[in-house]
């Protein structure tokens, strides 16, 4: 069973989750000190909403050939035994948010689980359209963070996070269901770029693509990036990535929006740290 926690938990985008949080917390804290225990208890709560979400799912998900060898679509692990690790990752997370958050954490863990296990699962059988529930819930780790470290939320700082992370996630839901279509026709998840022409399936990421580099470059708008090098940067950077929205294949632009989304954060972020 312990070879198939990394499978179960998905540690990869449970990391993504913990650092994006992080993010939002030195953005509002103007510091790492404290940040651990945030750090942790996100990637907890990500890797227990990946485990809840795969014990929704196992049936579909042993029909599909990019699935059907999760430990609970596979049988390897018993539904008991999913339902034991998720409720010590979340009883795990639940207890480092609430040393940062308080009783706030309450409402974190039940908009999060509502997001995904809720609505997003819920709705995916459904309508290809259950990828804005869900991006809007991988956008809420840096609001997280940014509240758990001092922020307001009357702030245009998390507004900002919010809209770049939730644009960033949409053409890769999309070109992950359409490089998927098949696996996902065989489980009964409905794609929507299936509803579309070929020349727009292959328009409509670009476009969410090309508005990444739009929000990205308007950085500085918010108080953000302001500086001599960070505003060259990104008038570098953002055409650059805007030309590769337009021009490069799925998978290459799909590394450059993970590249292009970490870049910005980081160097506003360092900013942050530096002033």
């Amino acid at each position: 069973m312990i070879r198939d926690i990394p499978s179960l938990t998905r540690p990869g985008i449970s990391l993504a989750v913990g650092l994006s949080a992080l993010a939002g917390y030195v953005m509002a804290a103007g510091a790492l000190s404290g940040g651990g225990a945030l750090f942790a208890g996100t990637f907890a709560l990500s890797a227990a909403v990946s485990v809840l979400n795969q014990i929704q799912e196992r049936g579909r998900d042993a029909r599909m050939e990019r699935t059907r060898n999760r430990p609970l679509a596979s049988g390897r692990m018993s539904v008991v035994q999913g339902c034991l690790i998720f409720a010590l990752l979340l009883a795990l997370s639940a207890t480092l948010l609430w040393s940062l958050l308080s009783w706030r954490a309450l409402p974190v863990l039940l908009v999060v689980l509502g997001l995904y296990n809720g609505l997003y699962t819920l709705m995916k059988p459904v309508t290809g359209w259950a990828m804005i529930p869900g991006a809007a819930c991988g956008a809420l780790p840096f609001w997280i963070g940014w509240v758990a470290g001092g922020g307001g939320l009357s702030s245009i700082e998390p507004a900002y996070f919010f809209v770049f992370y939730f644009v960033w996630q949409m053409p890769h839901f999309w070109m992950l269901a359409e490089a998927n279509a098949d696996d996902y026709a065989a489980a009964g998840f409905p794609v929507p770029a299936n509803s579309f022409s070929g020349f727009s399936r292959q328009a409509i990421p670009r476009i969410w693509a090309l508005a990444l580099a739009m929000i990205g470059g308007m950085a500085p708008l918010f108080g953000l990036a302001t500086g001599p090098g960070q505003a060259y940067a990104l008038a570098t950077v953002c055409p650059a990535y805007a030309l590769l929205a337009i021009f490069a294949r799925a998978r290459v632009l799909r590394l450059a929006s993970d590249g292009f989304l970490a870049g910005v954060v980081l160097m506003i972020v360092a900013e942050r740290l530096t002033t």
